[in-house]
């Protein structure tokens, strides 16, 4: 019969506990980070508390009477099977503290299926991309939530994780707000009998051409080049005129529509000289998607239309020419609201960059694999608090890690925040941009 001694072994040091366990006779193979040779074990468990993602240790007493410690980087919890005989080694695992009698008391282990144990949470990274709206409702269905972080040590343990996913760039298409219109965007309010359905396997924004509709929050866009764009599905018999998305009631400000006489059209009244422009251009099709963009080019003095990516009209502006000024508290999703005529048929993914994107740059923009990214979802946000940032159980912040100048609620619409994958530091965007996400439960 084989017997397995184990011992534990509470260390204290200033204000912080640990805990290890000790078992002879085995070592845990196959996950090594790193190797430290010490005096005695008790500063090689420290090294493994110091080390976000150590987990576990290897000890071997040498004959020169110090110590060799390898760290891993999981432990027999989340990998029993790497538990091997090793004549003269300590396997050393983090335990829990019982009875914590100083400030912090600390202990983390690797779980399976990627969960990893760190204080009383239990957290996981996950590499697909959702909307921050998205991303909360994933953790909820497993019973959990986004992650909220409330000390120092919780946020470098967590922004070691990201080290398993790779940033995709800077978010260079200067996304202002992105809504899926799939009943997961919390500001996006249903009027009038609006509904979200399934159409051709993807739950879309349904409008019946009756006078249903939706609103988004006003969103401050009039003052740089800017992109507008949605997918769209048309239903027979179209509306007479069917708008995406416009600010069109006094004083009108802007309106884009995907049919108006058999054609695109965008117009804009503009503070200077409170002038009108006009461009209608392509022919969408009826009962089919289509992705629709209207871009303002500062830069170039144009403005232009795309269908599906392809350049289908132009127009000249001029570089001093701003969208007028209003104080409209909402813009309206499918409706025309002077005249009250509304579209008949599907949106989804409806679009505000604050750049003028190109046909490739539109073409990419479809797939939000595409999208480049930099960061991950975190719990923390001010969407429904009137501009005072809560965790999601509603609680109030009492640590914080914001990157240089932020948050900047950069056109007054960034109302959900990402950890930045390089740096760790907290940046507030658009709550519509796919990201990454960490979930936590309790």
């Amino acid at each position: 019969m084989k017997w397995i001694v184990l011992l534990w072994l509470p260390f204290v040091a200033g204000c912080r506990m640990t805990n290890f366990v000790k078992e002879e006779g085995v070592a845990l193979e196959n996950h090594v980070i790193t190797t430290v040779t010490a005096t005695e074990s008790l500063k090689c468990s420290w090294e493994c508390v110091d080390t976000p993602l150590c987990f576990s240790m290897n000890v071997r007493k040498l004959q020169t009477g110090l110590v060799t410690c390898e760290l891993n980087n999981s432990s027999k919890t989340a990998d029993p099977q790497d538990l091997m005989p090793r004549a003269g080694s300590q396997y050393h695992q983090m335990a829990e503290v019982d009875h914590c009698t100083v400030g912090e008391c600390i202990y983390k282990d690797a779980l399976p299926d990627g969960w990893y144990k760190f204080g009383s949470k239990l957290i996981k990274l996950f590499p697909e991309r959702r909307t921050w709206g998205q991303a909360r409702n994933s953790c909820q269905l497993i019973g959990g939530d986004l992650v909220s972080i409330n000390r120092e040590g919780e946020n470098e343990f967590i922004s070691h994780l990201l080290d398993q996913i790779k940033a995709k760039g800077k978010d260079s298409s200067q996304t202002i707000a992105h809504w899926i219109l799939d009943g997961t965007d919390a500001d996006v309010s249903l009027v009038d009998g609006a509904t979200y359905e399934e159409e051709d396997g993807v739950k879309s924004l349904y409008l019946s051409g009756s006078g249903a509709y939706a609103t988004t929050p006003a969103v401050d866009f009039g003052k740089t080049s800017f992109t507008i764009a949605s997918w769209v599905k048309l239903q027979n018999p179209v509306t007479s005129q069917s708008t995406i998305y416009s600010d069109w009631s006094l004083p009108v400000k802007f309106i884009f529509d995907a049919y108006s006489s058999g054609k695109l059209r965008f117009g804009a009244y503009i503070s200077k000289g409170r002038k009108k422009r006009w461009i209608n251009a392509g022919f969408p099709p009826i009962d089919k998607w289509f992705h629709a963009a209207a871009v303002w080019d500062r830069n170039a003095n144009e403005a232009r239309l795309f269908l599906d990516g392809q350049k289908v009209g132009t127009k000249p502006v001029e570089s001093d020419w701003y969208l007028r000024d209003n104080s409209h508290s909402v813009y309206d999703i499918g409706l025309k609201r002077v005249g009250g005529v509304t579209l008949r048929g599907y949106l989804r993914d409806l679009m505000i960059i604050g750049r003028a994107l190109t046909g490739e740059e539109l073409t990419n923009i479809t797939d939000p694999n595409n999208e480049p990214f930099d960061g991950v979802w975190i719990g923390l946000n001010k969407v429904t608090t009137e501009g005072t940032y809560r965790w999601p159980d509603n609680t109030h912040v009492t640590y914080t890690k914001w990157a240089s100048n932020q948050p900047d609620n950069k056109y007054g619409y960034q109302d959900c925040v990402e950890m930045t994958i390089d740096e760790g530091t907290w940046d507030d965007t658009s709550c519509g941009r796919q990201l990454p996400f960490v979930c936590e439960k309790k």
